[in-house]
């Protein structure tokens, strides 16, 4: 699997809370609420955002696993949620590799754990009671997500996946070259980074037919990165990771989509730039 930065995770970590679909966050939290203690295996984990996003919606008593290849960005996720834990007025500490963190009534351990997902989950502990996936989907196969499903099968996990590239994205002010730099970016979704040939805007699908097949019920919402001024530098982020997958193409495009990103540049710098990039969230549970 391809690794990111966590300054490129901290740059997007506002528009992905904001992106959360609501309706799922509150199915979660009504799960939750039949639990008196919550056991997390938080998938391609990165810094630790998908736990500093829904922990709050979730029951008080949680025991996380989170789960990535990069040890350098399991360690910035002690950092930060450190942090965080600082900014809720909750006591930190930690205990034979367990992170303590608490308050008057939260209770939250952490446990992190280096491992490569290339072909799916491994052993993640006995009991799972949810397994997180972020931003993770588009980027595997249909293999890793089959692998997915069945072993959220076998511990009777709930799965809560969300921010899953849906091959959409749109920019206010438009330009004549739009939809052919969202065509090259769609083509490299479905690349192979290190997990098999990806599924891109095709994963959700993929995945709800897997969790069919192991018998899942599921729901889809979307939930998509609605980013303006106040989002410029991700959105210049964007334009320029973008356009130099165009550059990646040839010559042949040099001039076009040198002329695409000036436009958006110029957008984004006089604070006139609108980008909708769509996602996916879902929320499965087991049938009774």
């Amino acid at each position: 699997m391809n690794g990111f930065s966590a300054a490129w995770l901290d740059l997007r970590e506002p528009a992905d809370v904001a992106a959360r679909a609501p309706e799922l966050l509150e199915r979660l939290s009504e799960w939750s609420g039949q639990h008196e203690h919550v056991t997390v295996a938080d998938l391609g984990s990165g810094t630790g955002s998908c736990l500093r996003a829904i922990a709050p919606h979730m029951s008080p008593r949680q025991s996380w696993r989170l789960i990535d290849r990069s040890g350098v960005l399991l360690d910035e996720a002690v950092t930060r949620l450190s942090k965080w834990a600082h900014q809720r007025s909750l006591s930190a500490r930690v205990e034979q590799n367990v992170w303590r963190f608490m308050g008057k009534i939260s209770d939250y351990s952490v446990v992190f754990e280096e491992q490569d997902l290339a072909t799916g989950p491994g052993n993640t502990g006995s009991v799972v009671d949810l397994v997180t996936v972020s931003a993770v989907l588009d980027l595997v196969s249909k293999e890793w997500c089959s692998n997915l499903a069945r072993w959220c099968s076998e511990k009777g996990a709930a799965l809560y996946t969300c921010l899953n590239y849906d091959g959409q994205f749109h920019f206010a002010p438009s330009h004549p070259d739009d939809s052919d730099v969202r065509s090259v970016v769609n083509t490299h979704q479905r690349s192979d980074k290190g997990m098999g040939p990806a599924l891109g805007s095709s994963a959700i699908e993929v995945l709800a037919e897997a969790l069919s097949a192991a018998k899942y019920q599921f729901v889809v919402a979307p939930s998509p990165w609605l980013l303006g001024s106040d989002n410029s530098a991700l959105q210049s982020a964007l334009v320029r990771d973008w356009s130099d997958l165009v550059f990646r193409q040839g010559d042949k495009y040099a001039a076009r989509v040198s002329r695409w990103r000036n436009f958006r540049m110029a957008a984004i710098k006089a604070r006139q730039s609108h980008l909708s990039v769509g996602h996916v969230d879902l929320w499965a549970w087991p049938k009774a």
